[in-house]
């Protein structure tokens, strides 16, 4: 029996309050002196924080049970995943060989940076309000429409009434004046539902090593793996598996991992001080609302680069109703944007990242 089978022998009732959503030890590898520069993008503040202060919510992976009592069996999953990933990671970092295994759980561990933080769990609850609603806009396109459907649901009501209830549902649902409300716990478990997925596309790819030189440092963010579709290809939908994007993750101040194409390689190479510099614009045009390094100076020429002070993050995921190619009739859309969008607070409009 190993150690994912052992979670199911018995409830796990205990568990720590504050749960990290990047790990520690990931958090300590770009520290200097044991603490981390923080940029917060909204208001270009930066903090010197130790890692375990870092990147960690209350009770973000708790959930209540039917018996109304607090399960803890997420942070010990991803606690299994840590164990393993630490020494894992340090090996790569330090040029040194790892095995199929030791790339499975690296991959685990990447796939969880990327589905587990308040990035991924915000964009899942905006892609289920966004499909919901585009899902009762299919339902009802017409009055006609309005009218089949309040019939269905109150098939005993006065034929007027009928009629005022169905032009008051098409007017809510053509002039978008309702809102779908979609529960913390529903929006991380469709998050959570990817993680083998994109573990698995993760597993698949050529890996690259990207190391510093001296005096050059990689950062991170608050939301650290980061797909990048090349240029050209910006009408492509892209996800994790796309031939034409390439995924980054910093493993630490002093390595990035890039992966691209499908053939499982893993090749080490030394980056220049304009290749780093280079890889860190992405990183932190892509942050949730942090990006994290090891100096004050170094988050702050990479958010002011991108002229981040004052803007918000928003998800790179499009969701519509359209036809679909060689069919006659509507469909809901889910389509993976090719770059990321971002909200500028200060003028209050949307504006493309320029990160990529």
């Amino acid at each position: 029996m190993d150690a994912f089978d052992r979670l199911a022998e018995k409830p796990i009732l205990h568990g720590p309050a504050q749960q990290h959503y990047l790990s520690r030890f990931y958090l300590q590898g770009f520290a200097e002196n044991r603490r981390v520069a923080v940029y917060d993008r909204t208001d270009g503040a930066v903090n010197s924080l130790p890692p375990k202060r870092v990147a960690a919510l209350e009770h973000f992976y708790t959930f209540i049970d039917n018996q109304d009592r607090q399960r803890f069996e997420l942070e010990a999953v991803f606690g299994i995943v840590e164990s393993r990933a630490g020494s894992i990671l340090k090996s790569v970092v330090s040029r040194l060989p790892i095995t199929s295994l030791d790339r499975e759980y690296l991959s685990l561990f990447i796939a969880m940076h990327a589905v587990r933080t308040p990035a991924a769990l915000a964009e899942s609850r905006i892609v289920r309000e966004k499909a919901e609603r585009a899902r009762w806009k299919l339902t009802v396109p017409d009055k006609r429409a309005a009218y089949a459907w309040v019939k269905d649901w109150k098939p005993e009501t006065p034929e007027d009434e009928l009629r005022d209830l169905a032009d008051k549902l098409f007017e809510m649902i053509s002039g978008d004046h309702f809102r779908i409300n979609v529960p913390d716990e529903a929006a991380r478990a469709t998050s959570l539902q990817t993680w083998n997925i994109v573990a698995e596309a993760i597993f698949e790819r050529d890996w690259v090593v990207m190391h510093a030189p001296p005096g050059t440092d990689f950062i991170t963010s608050d939301s650290p793996v980061v797909l990048i579709s090349r240029p050209g290809t910006d009408d492509l939908p892209t996800s994790y598996r796309s031939p034409h994007a390439s995924v980054f993750f910093p493993l630490s101040r002093k390595a990035l991992l890039g992966m691209s194409g499908a053939e499982r390689t893993i090749v080490h190479a030394d980056a220049t001080a304009v290749q780093v510099e280079r890889f860190n614009r992405p990183i932190a045009g892509d942050c949730y609302r942090y990006l994290i390094g090891s100096s004050a100076d170094l988050v702050r020429s990479a958010a002011e680069h991108l002229d981040l002070m004052g803007t918000a993050w928003a998800p790179r995921v499009e969701v519509g109703v359209a036809v679909p190619p060689g069919e006659a009739h509507p469909a809901i859309f889910i389509k993976g944007l090719a770059r990321r969008p971002i909200v500028d607070l200060r003028s209050d409009e949307r504006s493309e990242s320029v990160a990529q």
